[in-house]
């Protein structure tokens, strides 16, 4: 607030990025530096003509009120999203943003996010889009902000003060400057936040926008901070004997063997290198490195190859490989989330959406990875993936995707043989009569974990001498029905189930094999080829082989193949032999992506 006016900005950055025991320290320095009220400043500086909401909130959480480490209180939140949900409704009405301040104030930023999570299950529509269409402009800008972490709002931040005409550096130097490991958020947490949202590094995008000695201190500034290992090796060089403390002796070890991950992978990302440089690419070179890895650690790899080649390691690998070949290729360097991601916005891009790919992504994974990639796709356009979807698709279609989304199946209850009897007779009643009541089923078989579905798709053949299945097949059509059909599956068998219906037939469905082969990581794909074995007493590998052709054939056998080098290094590596074939039904050309300027952010250590 120092000059003429007043940086609302910096103030909203400042409150929401810090605890209230560093907020309630800086108001006692400021005080002393001073000899004034600090409330009594920002009364003045944030006049009620203009800024009487935002300055509440603000003084709100100057004032403590919004506790950091508190612990979450689901009931709460779910009655503070019911009070916003009543604030301003109807075309006249208005808001009352200090009643919806408090509540999003109410518990610490975990139970706003929850609170957020919510309202959007419980509404249909995102939080975020009604304080932004109800709210004054800066005091949205806060209110928003409230909804993301606080190294997700940060890294937002460092985005907008390299966003446009010109950089803001006195804004980088203000965020960059109050950063470090210990700090909350810290710069590690940020970094991360600040890759996952944006598909680059963050250290990319300053070389981008500034450049001599300021970006060299704040390239050495990150740089110091992105390895926590470094301050470890005086606890880790110590004999046994010698440790007082185990447990943080294990935790220092832990982290000294993610950082040698970390050395793999520039080893492997040299490699790499190496079979795209020179005349011509080394595909049995690159099928091998990239089959014998897992998806994780081939992030790894590819953030390794950007800090060694300052150049993307997906786009070197799409300028040398061509057709399904390199579309598998992108599948399987992704994270599972960037997978998901990609083939959600192939499904609702153009006209009309791809039901089947969405089905994919909604049926056959886990509801924490559904949950996963719908915070990617939503982190990658700043949109909600419940408002998108509610336009691309109708009807029961529709109905269901948002029930799925809501992510509430209980994945590993145990089945309830009565509740089983009783659904079984709610499906029965459901197709009886006049049009089918296609809701009813939605709410039972979506709802319901697998085990569950299981007992109730028994309990419906035993009660009425039909399957399920025929009664579904029946009744509806459409993707309604195969998704349906889906929920009775266990996940490694719907996806076996879809790769089998991708070869079968006139010519094979390469789009369907390379996305649920390159969405999927090592186990899972195990587990997929397993099932389908025990299904269609035949290899996947060998479909594959019959299937399938050129590199595109190699680097599919491979990768269901070959067991992952690193976590059994004694295994041999066997790939397909080299040949002259090739693909037989490429792809039509498709003009070139822009690519992020960085690889996906390495994934986190294990814990």
């Amino acid at each position: 607030c120092h000059g003429m006016g007043c940086d609302e900005g910096a103030l909203i950055e400042l409150c929401l990025t810090r605890s209230p025991e560093q907020l309630a320290a800086g108001k006692k320095c400021w005080e002393g530096r001073k000899d004034k009220a600090l409330f009594d400043y920002l009364g003045k500086e944030l006049p009620d003509l203009t800024y009487k909401n935002l300055k509440y909130l603000l003084l709100e959480i100057l004032k403590g009120k919004k506790q950091w480490d508190a612990p979450v209180d689901e009931a709460r939140a779910a009655k503070n999203a019911d009070i916003i949900k009543q604030e301003g409704r109807g075309m006249f009405s208005s808001m009352d943003f200090n009643k919806v301040a408090d509540c999003l104030l109410a518990g610490p930023p975990s139970e706003t996010r929850l609170l957020a999570e919510l309202y959007e299950k419980k509404y249909g529509k995102s939080l975020k889009a009604k304080l932004e269409k109800k709210g004054p402009k800066v005091w949205a800008k806060a209110a928003t902000a409230l909804l993301v972490t606080p190294e997700e709002f940060v890294a937002m931040r460092l985005q907008g003060a390299m966003k446009g005409f010109g950089t803001n550096e006195k804004k980088l130097v203000r965020l960059l400057g109050g950063l470090d490991h210990s700090s909350r958020p810290s710069m590690p947490a940020v970094l991360q936040a600040y890759e996952k949202k944006y598909g680059r590094t963050l250290r990319d995008a300053l070389r981008s926008e500034i450049s001599g000695n300021f970006l060299k201190a704040s390239l050495a500034w990150i740089s110091a901070l992105e390895d926590p290992a470094q301050a470890n090796e005086a606890l880790t060089t110590k004999k046994f004997d010698e440790v007082e403390d185990t447990d943080e002796l294990l935790d220092a070890l832990l982290m000294e063997n993610e950082s040698l991950g970390g050395m793999m992978a520039s080893l492997d990302a040299r490699a790499i290198y190496e079979a795209c440089h020179g005349f011509g690419t080394s595909d049995s070179k690159l099928i091998k490195i990239v089959s014998a890895r897992s998806k994780p650690h081939l992030q790894k790899v590819a953030a390794a190859y950007y800090a060694q080649r300052d150049k993307p390691m997906l786009h070197r690998l799409r300028k040398e490989t061509s057709g399904w070949y390199k579309k598998l290729l992108t599948y399987l360097v992704e994270s599972p989330e960037d997978a998901d991601v990609r083939a959600l916005d192939s499904a609702m891009d153009g006209l009309g959406a791809d039901g089947m790919a969405i089905v994919d992504f909604l049926v056959g994974h886990s509801q924490a990875r559904v949950r996963a990639a719908k915070a990617k796709w939503e982190g990658k356009h700043d949109k909600s993936l419940v408002d998108r979807i509610r336009s691309e698709l109708h009807g029961s279609n529709k109905t269901l995707a948002l029930q799925l989304l809501k992510g509430e199946r209980d994945e590993q209850g145990a089945p309830n043989p009565t509740l089983a009897q009783q659904q079984a007779e709610t499906l029965h009643k459901a197709a009886r009569g006049m049009g089918t009541d296609e809701d009813s089923f939605i709410l039972v078989l979506a709802k319901n974990s697998p085990a569950q579905n299981v007992a109730t798709r028994t309990a419906y053949e035993n009660k009425y001498g039909r399957s399920l299945d025929n009664l579904i097949t029946k009744e509806m059509s459409g993707n309604l029905a195969k998704c349906l059909q889906a929920l009775l599956l266990p996940p490694a068998d719907y996806y076996a189930m879809r790769l089998r219906k991708a070869f079968v037939g006139l010519g094979t469905s390469d789009k369907v094999v390379v996305r649920v082969l390159g969405g999927h990581d090592k186990a899972d794909i195990l587990a997929i080829a397993a099932a389908y074995q025990r299904k269609y007493t035949s290899h996947l590998k060998d479909s594959i082989k019959k299937e399938c052709s050129g590199n595109y054939k190699r680097l599919a056998m491979a990768w269901v193949s070959v067991p992952d080098a690193l976590a059994d290094p004694d295994a041999p590596i066997e790939i397909p032999e080299e040949t002259q074939e090739k693909e037989e039904a490429p792809p039509p050309p498709e003009p070139e992506e822009p690519e992020p300027a960085t690889p996906p952010p390495p994934p986190p250590a294990a814990a």
